[in-house]
């Protein structure tokens, strides 16, 4: 009776282990098969001029040095990857999704970090320390919805400026006591919301350009980037001259109108007194229209230009 019992256990046992593999091995097997594999690639450049579709033919890792891919299914980032200019594939991007309807975010950009894309709508760049300054950088986004199914063939998408600069030019020569420029502003956004387009955060943007004896008595061109908010909101410029041990030589503060993919320039005296005239209103951008084709959009819409 002993022995008969012992049978029976291990022989139960030895079935309902090979029942849990069996389940497993079948789960996995069925995943696999219903998987597809998508290629998303951004090959030339498109852009928009007042309105006007013209392609340039650019490369884009002529104004990209990264680009970031990521995958949304019910408003949870289910896929993303990464990509440095550096790697042969740049601008080709490779997946293994489940069929269904997605969203699919693509992001551009020029900075020595990537930014966070777990929602969409909170796309965020960060402040480097001083001695970094390319914490924001020209950038380039596309939203839309991905639908997977078998068969699908190679998808294509078109990248449009989420950004609005800030070009900072002197008409007289760098003092050799000046090493380093500081820029401090408010009112645009380090934040994205890819969802609109627009920035989505009150940001307190910090950004340095440490200066060699090269530029020693050279007039200087400086470019700074945000994403604007979409009532246009004024953003705050404090731009200082420091020396080698981070003291103020010279300081100005701008107040300035910015809107997405125009460039506001101002031009003037810096290292003497005087204060920079206000802008009139910068005239309306005109919006890019639509395109189903993947490229990127460099051409700036318009540039106010201003004297201090």
């Amino acid at each position: 009776m002993f022995f008969s019992s012992m049978f029976i256990l291990v022989l139960g046992l030895l079935c309902s282990c090979e029942k849990a593999v069996f389940n497993d091995s079948s789960s996995q097997a069925s995943g696999d098969e219903e998987q597809v594999t998508v290629v998303m690639k951004i090959s030339d450049i498109e852009a928009y001029v007042n309105g006007d579709l013209t392609r340039a033919r650019v490369p884009v890792s002529q104004v990209c040095t990264k680009l970031c891919f990521a995958v949304y299914q019910n408003g949870e980032r289910v896929k993303y990857d990464n990509q440095k200019v550096s790697e042969s594939d740049f601008g080709t991007m490779t997946m293994s999704l489940d069929p269904g309807t997605y969203q699919l975010l693509i992001i551009g950009h020029s900075g020595s970090a990537n930014p966070s894309t777990t929602k969409p709508d909170q796309v965020k760049f960060t402040n480097l320390t001083s001695s970094g300054g390319t914490g924001y950088t020209d950038t380039f986004y596309y939203y839309g919805t991905l639908v997977v199914s078998s068969g699908m063939g190679e998808q294509q998408y078109v990248l449009n400026r989420a950004t609005a600069m800030f070009r900072l030019m002197t008409d007289d020569g760098k003092p050799s006591s000046v090493k380093r420029f500081y820029f401090y502003y408010t009112g645009g956004s380090g934040g994205l919301d890819a969802t609109t387009g627009y920035g989505n955060v009150n940001s307190q943007q910090k950004v340095y350009f440490d200066l060699d004896a090269t530029t020693d008595g050279e007039p200087l061109t400086f470019e700074l980037f945000t994403f604007p908010h979409a009532d246009s909101k004024v953003v705050t410029f404090k731009v200082e001259a420091l020396n080698g041990n981070d003291e103020v030589l010279y300081s100005k503060e701008f107040k300035v109108t910015m809107e997405r993919n125009t460039i506001t320039q101002y031009t003037g005296a810096f290292f003497t007194d005087g204060e920079p005239d206000l802008p009139d209103e910068p005239d309306e951008p005109d919006t890019p229209q639509g395109s189903t084709s993947v490229y990127v959009d460099t051409e700036w819409d318009s540039t106010n230009e201003f004297t201090y």
